[in-house]
């Protein structure tokens, strides 16, 4: 029996209002989850670190706070790009399992950032200043930008069409400069971004669409 066009047309329509809840459900955890962690970590008598020889070379860049800070702003845009509610529920378990799993990481191996973090001047440093009053100095391993990255990266790139590939393109740059600023900000080490896209690539791996045998 053919599927009713008023049918159809509801599997079809973009979820918006399921989209605002997982968004603001989401974004409550991050925001409390993170900061309570955070918290968490500040108050122990030893923290742990990833930082290695390697991470000496890494050169601090004040600019590219902007592209770090950029995906506060994908993110929550992101649950609004899935065309269906399979599609946003999967995004949204995505998002749930790698705060879920980087957050009970934070709690059981509490980390810490052992490099004396810069203030630069100007815009940047009002920037570096408002971050830094959220995000103390811990919260190191994984990397919860790069796991919510993996994950943002992916929407976005199913979201823009085949075709468009200048803008596939585009993308993927922009969203390797956002990863490369996890680095040069000096609020992750190498290792803390290789195990938070882990962590995205598994729970973009946990939540992919099934095929039916």
């Amino acid at each position: 029996m053919p599927t009713p066009p008023a049918a159809t047309a509801s599997v079809l329509q973009p979820p918006w209002r399921e989209a605002m809840l997982w968004m603001l459900l989401l974004g409550a955890m991050f925001i409390h989850g993170y900061s309570w962690t955070n918290h968490w970590a500040a108050s122990q008598a030893q923290t742990y670190s990833l930082h290695g020889r390697w991470d000496e070379a890494i050169p601090f860049w004040p600019w590219t706070i902007w592209p770090y800070l950029a995906l506060n702003l994908l993110y929550p845009l992101t649950f609004f790009l899935c065309p269906t509610r399979s599609a946003l529920r999967r995004h949204a378990l995505a998002i749930a399992l790698v705060q879920a799993a980087c957050m009970l990481a934070f709690v059981c191996w509490p980390t810490g950032n052992v490099r004396v973090l810069p203030q630069p001047d100007g815009v940047s440093g009002l920037l570096f200043a408002q971050l830094r009053a959220f995000e103390a100095p811990f919260n190191m391993a994984p990397s919860l930008h790069a796991a919510v990255l993996v994950v943002v990266w992916q929407a976005w790139r199913q979201w823009l069409q085949a075709d468009a590939t200048a803008l596939r393109w585009l993308w993927h740059g922009a969203c390797g400069l956002i990863l490369l600023s996890t680095l040069t900000t000096w609020q992750h080490d190498l290792l803390d971004v290789l195990a938070g896209l882990l962590v995205g690539a598994l729970a973009l791996w946990i939540t992919r669409p099934r095929r039916l045998r």
